[in-house]
Parts: C-alpha cells; sequence; structure tokens
C-alpha cells in the first residue's frame, strides 16, 4: 500500500481528480435553475418592444437592421459560452466566471438607456453594442449548466437539466411578457434626469434588467458556495488509495455524431422560436393588421400565457414523478413532429378566403401589408388569427420544455461525468447559433419572399432533424464505463478488464 504523503505527489502531479457525483446537491441544482430564470428573463424583456422602439427613433430602420442587431446579441452568446466554459473547465470553479457574466449583463442595460441620448443614425449601433454585452454575459449559461450536471447523479440528472432549461425557457417567454406592465407608462414617461434620461415603457425593460442582475450577482456572492478544497483533496485521496483494492472504472470517448445530433436538435428547436418571434411583430401588424401597440400587447399577452403553462410543467417535473415518464429519445422526435404540425397550422394556404390587401396599407400606423415594398403581398392569404396565438402556446409553452429537458439530459450522459464544462459549453453554442442565424436569414426570407417561404424552410429544417434520430437511433445511448480490476502486486500493477459494464 501506498502512504498519504505518496498520495499527495501523485494526485500534484496529475491535474485534478473526480468522481461521478454520488449524491444530489439540490441547494446548487435549484439555484442554477434560478440564476438561469433571472439571467434569460432580462436578457429577453426587450424582444418584444425592441422593433417597435428602433422604428420609433429611427422611422428610416428596417426589419434587416432589427435582424442584425438580434444576431451580434447571439454572436456575443456564443463567443461568452465558449470562454466563460473554457474558464469554468480550465479553474475548474464555477463562480468567477458566473460573476464575470452577471457584471456584463449589467453593463448591457446601462448602455441601453443610453439610446434616448444619441443621434437617430446611431440608435441602431448603440442597441447593438447593448445586446453584444448582453449575449456575452449570457455566456454565463454554460458554467451553470456543467455546475448543475456535476452536483446531480445521473437518476436525478432530467430533474437538474429540468431546472436549467425550466429557468432559460420560462425566462425567454415571460421576459417579453412582462411589456404588459410598462404599457401604462406610455412612450413618454416621466422624467428622471432632466435632457439625459426618462423612463418610459420603451427602456423599462433596461430599469428591470439592472434589478434582476443585481439580485442574481448578488444572490451568488451569499447563497452560492464551492466546495472546499481540502474536502476535495481528502476525497480525491481516498479515491486514488481505493484504486489499488477496489474497481476502477474508465470511461470510454464520447459518441461524436449522438453529440452533433442533440446539438443539431437544440440549434433547429431554438431556430424555429427565434424564427417566429423575430418575425411575430412584423407579421401581426401585416397579417392581422395591428398597430404597434397593438402588436407588442398581443405578443406580451401570448408570451405570459407560454411561460405560465411552462413554469407550471417545469416544476411538475422537478417535483413530482413526471420526469420518470421523460424518454429522452422518444420524446425528441415527438416534440419535432409536433413543431412541424404547428407550422402548418398556421401557414397561409390557398384556401383561405381573406387576403392581406382587403384592407389598404396605412404609413401612418404601418399597418396591412406594402405591396410597393413586398411583392410577395399578391395572393397572401390570411391563416386563422387564433391559430397563430394557439399554435405559439402549445408549441412553446407545452411542447418545448419535453424536448428541453429529453435532449439535455442524453447530452449530458453521452459525457464523461468528470469533466463536461467544454462540452456543454458546445452543447449551449449550438443553442446561440441558432440565435445568430435566425434573425438575419429569416428577415431576408421573409422580406424577399413572404412568410409562405419561411414556414417552409422551418418545415424542412424539422423534418430532417427527425430522420436523424431514426437513423442513428441505437447510437443514442448514454455513455457506459468500463469496469477495470486493479491490483497491488509488490509495487507492479496489473490490470484485468472486466467484461461488465456498468450502465451511467
Amino acid at each position: 500500500m501506498i502512504d498519504t504523503d505518496q498520495t499527495r505527489r501523485l494526485l500534484d502531479h496529475d491535474d485534478h481528480v473526480e468522481m461521478p457525483c454520488e449524491r444530489t446537491n439540490w441547494r446548487v441544482v435549484y439555484l442554477m435553475g434560478v440564476f438561469s430564470l433571472i439571467q434569460n428573463t432580462q436578457y429577453s424583456i426587450y424582444l418584444t418592444s425592441m422593433f417597435s422602439y428602433l422604428k420609433k427613433l429611427d422611422s428610416t430602420a428596417t426589419e434587416s437592421q432589427f435582424g442584425w442587431i438580434m444576431a451580434t446579441s447571439s454572436l456575443g452568446h456564443c463567443i461568452g459560452c465558449f470562454i466563460l466554459g473554457w474558464w469554468n473547465s480550465r479553474a475548474n470553479k464555477s463562480a468567477p466566471p458566473m460573476h464575470c457574466g452577471f457584471l456584463l449583463m449589467l453593463a448591457s442595460n446601462l448602455v441601453y438607456l443610453l439610446v434616448d441620448c444619441v443621434p437617430a443614425n446611431w440608435v441602431a449601433h448603440v442597441m447593438m453594442f447593448s445586446r453584444l454585452l448582453g449575449g456575452f454575459g449570457m455566456g454565463n449559461s454554460s458554467p451553470m449548466r456543467t455546475c448543475a450536471s456535476l452536483h446531480s447523479t445521473s437518476s436525478d440528472r432530467s430533474k437538474a437539466m429540468a431546472s436549467i432549461s425550466g429557468g432559460r425557457s420560462v425566462g425567454t417567454v415571460v421576459g417579453p411578457g412582462l411589456q404588459l406592465l410598462f404599457l401604462p407608462l406610455g412612450e413618454v414617461g416621466f422624467i428622471i434626469l432632466p435632457g439625459f434620461l426618462s423612463l418610459h415603457s420603451n427602456n423599462a425593460p433596461a430599469f428591470l434588467g439592472i434589478v434582476l442582475t443585481m439580485v442574481g450577482f448578488v444572490s451568488l456572492i451569499v447563497l452560492f458556495e464551492e466546495e472546499v478544497s481540502e474536502e476535495s483533496d481528502k476525497k480525491a485521496i481516498a479515491d486514488f488509495e481505493n484504486q489499488y483494492n477496489t474497481v476502477k472504472h474508465e470511461y470510454p470517448s464520447s459518441d461524436v455524431i449522438a453529440m452533433l445530433i442533440c446539438m443539431l436538435t437544440r440549434f433547429v428547436q431554438n431556430f424555429m422560436q427565434i424564427s417566429i418571434e423575430t418575425l411575430a411583430p412584423a407579421m401581426l401588424m401585416m397579417m392581422y393588421f395591428q398597430t404597434r401597440q397593438e402588436a407588442v400587447a398581443s405578443m406580451a399577452t401570448t408570451y405570459l400565457t407560454t411561460g405560465f403553462i411552462a413554469t407550471v410543467l417545469y416544476l411538475l417535473i422537478i417535483f413530482t414523478k413526471l420526469s420518470t415518464i421523460v424518454r429522452d429519445k422518444i420524446f425528441n422526435s415527438l416534440v419535432l413532429l409536433l413543431f412541424v404540425c404547428h407550422l402548418l397550422a398556421t401557414y397561409s394556404w390557398q384556401f383561405y378566403t381573406n387576403d392581406v390587401l382587403d384592407i389598404e396599407f396605412s404609413n401612418e400606423t404601418l399597418t396591412g401589408c406594402d405591396e410597393t415594398h413586398f411583392t410577395w403581398c399578391s395572393h397572401l392569404t390570411i391563416s386563422p388569427e387564433w391559430a397563430f396565438y394557439v399554435g405559439y402556446i402549445l408549441s412553446f409553452g407545452l411542447f418545448m420544455p419535453f424536448i428541453n429537458v429529453a435532449n439535455a439530459t442524453l447530452y449530458s450522459k453521452l459525457l464523461n461525468p468528470d469533466c463536461q464544462g467544454t462540452q456543454q459549453s458546445l452543447y449551449d453554442i449550438s443553442n446561440t447559433t441558432a440565435r445568430i442565424f435566425a434573425p438575419i436569414f429569416i428577415t431576408l426570407v421573409y422580406s424577399a419572399y413572404g412568410p409562405r417561404r419561411a414556414w417552409e424552410f422551418l418545415c424542412i429544417l424539422l423534418l430532417f432533424t427527425t430522420f436523424l434520430w431514426i437513423i442513428f437511433d441505437k447510437r443514442l445511448v448514454p455513455l457506459k464505463p468500463i469496469q477495470k480490476q486493479v491490483f497491488d502486486n509488490d509495487g507492479f500493477e496489473q490490470e484485468k478488464s472486466s467484461k461488465t459494464k456498468l450502465v451511467s
């Protein structure tokens, strides 16, 4: 047997020794869920009013320009995920990168308050810079997901991932809905600093974002406690010494194809949601003849309803046995097909009788379809307005939670449980990549070809991803450790591979 000092020297020679979590730390898991809710709420609270605010301050702004603002935000998120995820893995600590993320979000909200003070031709650029900083801060999602995964057992992984995914999804849909609270302020509001700063319905999200970010930052300092290093050293030493007389578990390399399919699924589901959210204000004004304020109120109500349903569902998954019925592969494929049904139900089919040109375009309210700007206005039919709202609520309130939990749970089980920081950042990058390309691509398709081609493209993307889940079904399974027996024979090790494999 080797002594403790020798063990310490051997441990110091290695980078670090970690073992899979043996008991779920629910305090850490729930705290990460709350942080996920806070950061996604303050990040998405701008979605409902940003386009109308941009048009108010710069009448020459276009849908494509708004798409670039949204894409810049997502680019920052993508970069932030990788850097903060790498930082998390490198330092083996979650708190420092999360502190940095919250500070970047705070800076983003402060910059957004300056939009009122700049010339009209600078508005889009200041918004873009604000959203870029916010995207960097959203990179917190990587250390949060890694922390929840490493502090949960395999059997509790679906509930842990539901906490993170639930916070993200609920924050994403509730955030825009909070705009309803700011509508009474009006577009003029009241003055805080004469000639410099005022509070109104368009910049109120930045004030609320500052409050939420400070709550998250202070909670991280006060409530979050990382594992004490001395206790970690003792556990690592004990585990290392036990290797000489007990079973040693080694994990093979993760299946790259399976990982890519999970990442593609996350990309596609978010590409669809972001595309619809990006086009929703313009479509409500064009197809259903709503004014700017009416469109904001309609989508805010829809977001709140969606968020309420999603919140209830996530709570049921986390705190009841509902998580036991979530089958990773089946639910991923099923929900993707349900998304296709949503798009088919809201498609502008030729057999609909009402046409977007039935009411003349108004330059004052910007309602209706401007056929001088869009050549596709001719013969574009109007799909039922109720189908638009019901389809959104069902897809992103009822169906999205299941695919979020199922996909995130399976992905975490595809990885070596000892170190997931970088791999989890790649998973988050697949989401942020959708946020980069979806606003740009879908607004370009919408401007050039109209909503029909946009819906058709989304259907093809969803069906292709579903096809991959069917083809590679047998490879989409949790990673299994290889069991090896290690003997101590007068200083010489002999390893005998066991034919037994333990299920992760």
